[in-house]
C-alpha cells in the first residue's frame, strides 16, 4: 500500500494544491524535488476530476431551473477549488492597473503580494463568474460533455504555461514545481489532453475549446512576458480562470451557431 500511495505522489500533491480536498495524510515527507516537478504533469488529470464532478452534478440538476442550477454549479466549482485561482485573478488584474500600463516588474510583483483586492479586481470577478453563469445557463440541455473537459483544458494549459516560461519569483508556491518540470513531458501530456477534449466533447466543440485555450494561453503568455518577464502562480491561477471562461463561452456561441 505504500509504494502505492508513493507512485500516486505527484497526483496528491496536484490534487492538494488545485482542489479543497484532504490529501494530508496522502502525502509523503519530505516531497522529493522530482515529485514536485512531476505534480504539475497531473493538473489536467486533476481538472478532469474536477470536470467529472461538475458534469455529475449537472446531470443530477438537468430538473431544477437552468439560473438555478447554473448558480448552484458554479458554487460547487468555487468550492472545490477553494477560489485559489479567482484570488490569483484578482492579485493579476491589480498588478496591471497599479502601474497603469507601464511594464514596472518590481512594482508589479510587489502588488501581486498584497492580499487587498482592489476596484478593478473585484470588478473582474463579478464579470467573470457572470459570464460563467451565462455560459452555462445557455449550454444546460447538453452541458455535461462541455464540463467535462473545460477544466481538463485549461489545466493543461497551465503545465504548458510552466513548463515553457521562466517563473519570476526566487521563493512562492510554483518555485519548486518550475525548478523539475519536463518540457517534453509537459508537451506530451498537453498533447494527450486535446485527444481527450475531442473525444469527449465531440471534433467540432472539442477543437472550438482546444483554440481558445491556445489563444488565451497565447495572450496571457505574452502579456506577461513583457510585464515581468515570465510568471508567478497568480499568472498560472488566473490562465485556468480565464481559460475556463472563455472555453465555456465559445462553446456556448458554437453550439448556439450549430443548432
Amino acid at each position: 500500500m505504500q509504494r502505492l500511495i508513493a507512485f500516486f505522489q505527484p497526483l496528491w500533491l496536484a490534487l492538494g494544491l488545485l482542489t479543497t480536498l484532504p490529501m494530508g495524510r496522502l502525502i509523503a515527507t519530505p516531497v522529493s524535488a522530482a515529485d514536485s516537478g512531476r505534480s504539475v504533469l497531473c493538473y489536467p488529470v486533476v481538472g478532469l476530476l474536477i470536470g467529472t464532478v461538475l458534469a455529475s452534478a449537472a446531470a443530477a440538476l438537468q430538473g431544477v431551473d437552468a439560473v438555478l442550477g447554473a448558480a448552484l454549479v458554479i458554487a460547487l466549482w468555487v468550492l472545490m477549488t477553494g477560489a485559489l485561482h479567482l484570488d490569483g485573478l484578482a492579485d493579476c488584474v491589480d498588478a496591471l492597473f497599479a502601474g497603469h500600463g507601464r511594464a514596472d516588474p518590481a512594482r508589479t510583483l510587489a502588488v501581486m503580494k498584497d492580499p487587498a483586492a482592489g476596484p478593478m479586481a473585484v470588478v473582474a470577478l463579478v464579470l467573470l463568474l457572470a459570464l460563467k453563469s451565462a455560459a452555462l445557463i445557455a449550454l444546460w440541455p447538453q452541458l455535461g460533455p462541455v464540463l467535462l473537459v473545460v477544466p481538463l483544458i485549461a489545466r493543461a494549459a497551465a503545465t504548458l504555461l510552466m513548463a515553457t516560461t521562466r517563473y519570476r519569483r526566487r521563493e512562492g508556491l510554483a518555485s519548486a514545481l518550475a525548478l523539475n518540470l519536463s518540457r517534453r513531458d509537459a508537451g506530451v501530456v498537453t498533447a494527450i489532453t486535446v485527444v481527450l477534449t475531442l473525444a469527449f466533447a465531440g471534433a467540432a466543440c472539442g477543437l472550438a475549446v482546444s483554440l481558445a485555450a491556445l489563444a488565451v494561453g497565447l495572450f496571457w503568455r505574452g502579456l506577461w512576458q513583457r510585464r515581468i518577464g515570465g510568471y508567478t502562480g497568480d499568472v498560472v491561477g488566473a490562465l485556468i480562470e480565464l481559460v475556463e471562461t472563455v472555453a465555456l463561452v465559445v462553446a456556448a456561441l458554437a453550439m448556439a451557431a450549430w443548432a
